[in-house]
């Protein structure tokens, strides 16, 4: 299970789409795989960030972080912040276009995705890396 980060605020923004057209559809999170994460001020709120790569819950029909251990597809990738520590939330997830690699998280790692995932998604979805200065 992955390490609770601390974090300032979950209100942050960092677009996740490089370019080009999208199709973004909606899918129900799963509260249940979302574990929390520890705000600046102390209180503890099951958040997942825009940029999470997702994956679907074949049984529940419900999307959840991509993680290998799970052995459910990967899905698409969350469009924006979404908080599911009152339960479950309806999300945009990016189910097809360009993302920025760097800016996407997989397997609980941000900043990269795995190959697998790649292949898994890549007649949907393309990961990108931006060239910084």
């Amino acid at each position: 299970m992955p390490v609770s980060p601390v974090i300032t605020t979950y209100e942050a923004h960092r677009d996740v789409k490089a370019s080009g057209e999208y199709v973004i559809a909606t899918y129900t999170i799963d509260t249940d795989y979302v574990t929390g994460v520890t705000l600046a001020d102390g209180r503890t709120r099951k958040v997942l960030w825009e940029g999470q790569v997702l994956a679907l819950n074949p049984v529940t029909q419900k999307a959840v972080p991509n993680f290998t251990s799970y052995s459910f597809s990967a899905l698409g990738v969350l469009d924006q912040v979404i908080d599911v520590e009152d339960g479950d939330a309806v999300a945009p997830v990016i189910f097809r276009g360009d993302v920025k690699e760097d800016y996407c998280g997989d397997n609980g790692v941000f900043g990269t995705v795995l190959a697998a995932t790649k292949t898994t998604l890549a007649d949907r979805i393309q990961f990108v890396t931006e060239t910084r200065l």
